[in-house]
This record gives C-alpha cells, sequence and structure tokens, in this order.
C-alpha cells in the first residue's frame, strides 16, 4: 500500500491521516498544510478499495484490512520520525472507526495519542432490523454486491464549493458492498465492547449537526472512555466534515492546539 509523507522543518512529530468512507486522502491537503505549517510530518494513503488503492471499489473482505493498511503507514512514520518525537494517528468518519480499533488492537506502544473527527461509532440514521438481516443473507451469498451508500454533498457540509469538489471528485466512490457493511457494523460494535483498551491521549471533534453520525453516542463515547485524559469538542450547527466546513480554521485551530499541549506534557 503506498503511502504519502509531507514535512517541513524544524520537525515536533507526526500524524498519521486516515480517511473516511468513499473518498480519499487527497481530500485533506488543506489539514496536512496545517500540520505542517506547525511543525508536524503527515502521513496518508487511501485505504483498499478507495481512492487510488488496490482492490475491488468499496468493498473489504475483513475490516482487519484497514487496520494492517494503517499499522503499515505507521511503521512509515515510526521508522522516518526521531524516535524521542510523538506520533498520532488522525482518522475522519470512518477512518476514525479505524483508529480506535487500532488503538484498542494495537495499544498503546505504537501511538502517543489519538483523535478522531465525527467517528463513525454508530450511525445516525438507525438501520431496520430487516435489512441487518437481509445484509447478513447476502454476506454469505453475494458478498461483494455493491450497493450505494445514500451519502449526497448536502449531508457532508454547508459549504458549497466543497459539495461541488464532493460531486465532482473522480476518486470518490459513492457505493459499498456487503460485506463491508456487516465488517462495518462488527467494528463498530467491538469499539464499544473494546474501549477500556484505548488507553492513550484522545481528542473527539465532532459535528453537532451530523446527518451521518449520531453525535449524542459519540459523546457517551467520549464519556465511557476510562482513559482520563481525554478532551471533548462538539462543534454546534456543523455538519459532518467539519474539517470541511466554513468554520475549518478554529477546527484546524483546536487540533493543532491539542498537539501543542500534548507535546508540552512530555
Amino acid at each position: 500500500m503506498e503511502v504519502f509523507h509531507w514535512e517541513k522543518e524544524p520537525i515536533r512529530g507526526a500524524v498519521v491521516v486516515v480517511h473516511g468512507t468513499g473518498e480519499h486522502h487527497g481530500r485533506y491537503s488543506h489539514v496536512v498544510r496545517a500540520l505542517n505549517d506547525h511543525g508536524f510530518q503527515a502521513w496518508a494513503g487511501d485505504l483498499p478499495g478507495w481512492g487510488k488503492a488496490d482492490g475491488r471499489k468499496g468493498h473489504i473482505d475483513s475490516f482487519d484490512d484497514y487496520l494492517g493498511t494503517v499499522d503499515s503507514w505507521v511503521d512509515a512514520a515510526r521508522n522516518q520520525l526521531p524516535q524521542e518525537l510523538p506520533l498520532y494517528l488522525f482518522g475522519h468518519s470512518m477512518g476514525g472507526l479505524v483508529a480506535v480499533r487500532y488503538a484498542e488492537v494495537y495499544g498503546a506502544e505504537r501511538l502517543d495519542g489519538l483523535v478522531l473527527s465525527s467517528p463513525c461509532l454508530q450511525l445516525k440514521l438507525a438501520v431496520p432490523r430487516w435489512k441487518v438481516e437481509l445484509a447478513g443473507y447476502l454476506n454469505r451469498v453475494w458478498p461483494t454486491l455493491r450497493i450505494a451508500n445514500g451519502i449526497t454533498p448536502e449531508m457532508v457540509t454547508r459549504d458549497s464549493t466543497v459539495r461541488v469538489q464532493y460531486q465532482t471528485d473522480p476518486l470518490n466512490y459513492p457505493k459499498a458492498s456487503v460485506r463491508w457493511f456487516n465488517e462495518l457494523l462488527r467494528a463498530m460494535e467491538l469499539a464499544w465492547k473494546e474501549k477500556d483498551q484505548l488507553r492513550l491521549p484522545t481528542l473527539i471533534m465532532q459535528a453537532g449537526a451530523d446527518q451521518l453520525v449520531d453525535p449524542v453516542a459519540v459523546a457517551a463515547f467520549a464519556r465511557e472512555l476510562p482513559y482520563p485524559e481525554k478532551q471533548y469538542i462538539e462543534y454546534d450547527g456543523f455538519y459532518h466534515e467539519i474539517l470541511n466546513e466554513p468554520e475549518r480554521d478554529q477546527v484546524l485551530a483546536d487540533l493543532v492546539r491539542w498537539l501543542h499541549n500534548q507535546q508540552a506534557k512530555t
């Protein structure tokens, strides 16, 4: 899996960036610039099945495929970063769920902190039981069947320019497979079940008017995390992609401030 790297001197640390469903790492160029401007290396790539990555579009055999890919990015970052400098993992939406599961599975040995942007810990609209059962059946007989994910540009941001870019981006893919959906449900269940394993300083930034992820559930997840070094910020009225909202500079400032504060503690 190809991983991309950006940095400016002097280096204060590194951040591995994990994108969300149906998109690609190129949509985070402004986040990368902000990190670089404040002395942090940025590492990112496309998850399997998305963007320019290998694999069937919108499909995975197992959610662990994502964790393995992110682990290779973390290894690449750690191998180049001076040993005494911190390494953080950032994930948005489904990428936030990937980041949570990575932190729960691999623990604090490989990371110094976790940043989550509108993490997919519970879907906003409850999926009817019959649909879940149908997806379970299809997962056995036709796991690669791909269905439209139902996400529209109007759901992700209030910024009209970003909406057009989202709609016309040739690397965005609007479908996901039955197996992908089942693996997403399983990963969300495990994220809650194993939250006590998340023993890292954690910043959770959540859209208050999110139409895709349930803000109430994300706030509850933050409260229930046993690790004391945690911060939850909810952005009132923001849509799902908080880093693509008109007020994105506020979110970036909060992100950078948290990173600096973590460094000050070490």
